[in-house]
């Protein structure tokens, strides 16, 4: 945003309405109460988290596909976990970069709890223990085109996923099946609600077309997984947990529970 006034409203006042002025358009963070809150965002990083980690929440998508495993108990591989991300040899040349360049980002995402290895596989693999499988099918066996299948060792705890896609998927759906949903658990997050389709790898919702979602985890995503994976939580994990510690919001209905 620009110096000076705009519409009408000074640069005082804009500060008060948390809108950055000065000659930088990079997003400028403040705190508001206990809610997290980026400019450049229309959620807080507690909403993000409802909605990434439990597809609960304002910000799930509005059409009700929020591609959450288990909603409201957090999905994930076990912490200190190894992933093994193996691409059959039919996974094109653009999706398995797309692959790799979200799967560098899981270090950071998850502050250094989880690893993971990208790797070729010879025809199509079966997921083993800590394994994401990619493979790519000309009749997909999905009630959907494209779809996440997860074993699981407890309750909210991933074994292994088997991520199925057809034949000219985008290379962001890869990404987003394969790493995103697959390896970090995530659901879906609106789109609209956050401010546009490229603000999250995992964006959706009504009107989002498959490739539109940004390519990467972005500043919105990192916020959300850096919080949740920073904390003393694990997965299986339910709402009332996130919501002791202060990860998401009280909605209508809840009452705050003490954090243990």
């Amino acid at each position: 945003m620009r110096s000076g006034a705009v519409g009408g409203v000074s640069c005082v006042a804009a500060i008060l309405l948390l809108a950055g002025c000065g000659g930088s358009d990079s997003p400028t963070t403040a705190r508001l109460g206990e809610r997290s809150v980026t400019a450049a965002q229309k959620v807080s990083t507690q909403e993000a988290v409802d909605a990434l980690f439990l597809g609960s929440g304002p910000a799930i998508p509005r059409d009700g596909q929020g591609d959450c495993a288990l909603p409201g108990v957090w999905t994930g591989f076990p912490r200190g976990a190894t992933i093994r991300v193996r691409l059959a040899p039919a996974v094109p040349g653009p999706a398995r970069d797309a692959i790799r360049r979200v799967a560098d980002q899981v270090g950071a995402a998850t502050q250094g709890v989880l690893a993971v290895r990208v790797e070729a596989a010879e025809g199509d693999p079966i997921p083993g223990l800590n394994e994401v499988t990619v493979a790519v099918t000309d009749a997909s066996r999905c009630a959907s085109p494209g779809c996440v299948q997860r074993t699981f060792a407890g309750r909210g705890v991933v074994r292994s996923v088997e991520v199925i896609e057809p034949v000219g998927q985008a290379p962001t759906v890869y990404a987003q099946h394969a790493v995103g949903s697959g390896v970090l658990g995530l659901c879906r997050i609106d789109a609209r609600r956050i401010g546009g389709a490229g603000d999250s790898l995992m964006s959706g919702g009504p009107g989002i077309q498959p490739g539109d979602a940004a390519s990467v985890l972005t500043a919105l995503d990192l916020a959300a997984t850096q919080a949740v994976w920073s904390s003393s939580l694990a997965p299986g994990a339910a709402r009332r947990d996130f919501l002791a510690l202060g990860l998401v919001n009280i909605q209508v209905g809840e009452r705050p529970r003490a954090k243990p």
